[in-house]
């Protein structure tokens, strides 16, 4: 057997199991059913690229302004730590005193929450609002991690809506072939029982 007689075959298989075949034993539900799952596989993947772009690059886009805005807000300044405490066990911060001069030359001291181990006398970068509040510096995956997570859901509603269309498709439909079959078979007990 060449590999092209074995492609075939794999092809011919795959037709006649998705119901691509010329069988005279397919009905006419069998074929539409084999078009519609066709079609709103068809309809899905031109929703993909769809929902990327419009749901996805327009949060990115307004995800992106909106942390452009808040940075905008703060300003960013070293800082010294005076002292560290001690790290809980169950969060990953380690609190610490830190000092800074603001542009009047006016020294500051507050406490603050490091995501790494520091120690006295260390630098470390703060943000601070226009009050000299320390706050979170602005996330630079928020943009990017709230598009995928929109989009994905996004995605997932498509699918879960595009396989309820088709398992609704298909449950009328094998009601209706149960219907023909128990005809079919009342028929042929009437022909065949006539005979007898």
């Amino acid at each position: 057997m060449t590999t092209g007689s074995v492609n075939m075959d794999i092809c011919r298989r795959t037709c006649r199991r998705v119901g691509l075949d010329r069988n005279p034993m397919r009905r006419r539900e069998d074929r539409v059913q084999t078009l519609c799952a066709l079609g709103l596989t068809l309809v899905f993947l031109i929703l993909v690229p769809v929902l990327v772009w419009t749901v996805g690059v327009g949060i990115y886009r307004t995800e992106s302004a909106v942390v452009r805005a808040e940075t905008a807000q703060l300003h960013k300044v070293e800082a010294t730590v005076t002292e560290t405490g001690k790290a809980p066990l169950y969060a990953p911060i380690m609190p610490a005193k830190v000092q800074w001069k603001d542009v009047d030359g006016v020294v500051h001291t507050e406490d603050y929450q490091s995501t790494t181990v520091v120690q006295a006398g260390q630098p470390v970068t703060i943000w601070l609002t226009g009050a000299n509040k320390i706050v979170e510096p602005p996330s630079q995956t928020q943009a990017l991690s709230k598009a995928v997570l929109i989009t994905s859901g996004a995605l997932f509603g498509a699918l879960v809506a595009v396989l309820g269309c088709y398992f609704a498709l298909r449950r009328g439909l094998d009601r209706r072939r149960l219907r023909m079959w128990e005809m079919e078979w009342a028929t042929a007990d009437l022909r065949w029982g006539s005979h007898s």
